[in-house]
């Protein structure tokens, strides 16, 4: 594993034989990403090139998964091609979430757990529990079920 330097004194995790071809391009670190700016003198239009893309080969209709969450972590076991909707799985937990766990949240009306999945856009209410902890392994089947990635 090796290091390249972004702008913001920030840096980014890369294996050791991508380090050499990606560290020829000078990287910018923008939003949360390492990305680089590459002009067309044609067009005189600049297109953003996103480090991780590039990494994976990825198809314009697919994206990029950075399994740990870290945004900064390029190496390749840290990076899958997933769906748009594949992607959404591995987001982190809202700051509003109060149950500790995904698709799992207090309903103050009824004062239980609410447990909800997102599959293919389409939202599912997975009920109501009294307990927590059925709550979060209810959530927990139904993502074996429909998120295995």
């Amino acid at each position: 594993m090796k290091k390249i330097k972004l702008t913001q004194g920030k840096f980014v995790l890369v294996d050791d034989k991508d380090f050499k071809w990606l560290n020829q391009w000078r990287w910018n670190y923008q939003g949360r990403y390492a990305r680089r700016i590459k002009y067309s003198a044609k067009t005189k239009k600049k297109t953003y090139i996103y480090m991780h893309r590039l990494i994976t080969g990825v198809s314009p209709d697919m994206e990029t998964d950075h399994i740990d969450h870290n945004s900064l972590n390029n190496q390749r076991n840290n990076l899958r091609i997933v769906t748009k909707s594949q992607n959404m799985w591995n987001m982190s937990l809202s700051k509003a979430n109060t149950s500790g766990y995904k698709g799992v949240y207090w309903d103050k009306r009824s004062k239980k757990w609410n447990v909800k999945i997102c599959v293919n856009w389409e939202k599912f209410d997975l009920g109501r529990f009294s307990d927590k902890k059925d709550a979060i392994l209810v959530r927990k089947v139904a993502e074996e079920i429909y998120h295995a990635i």
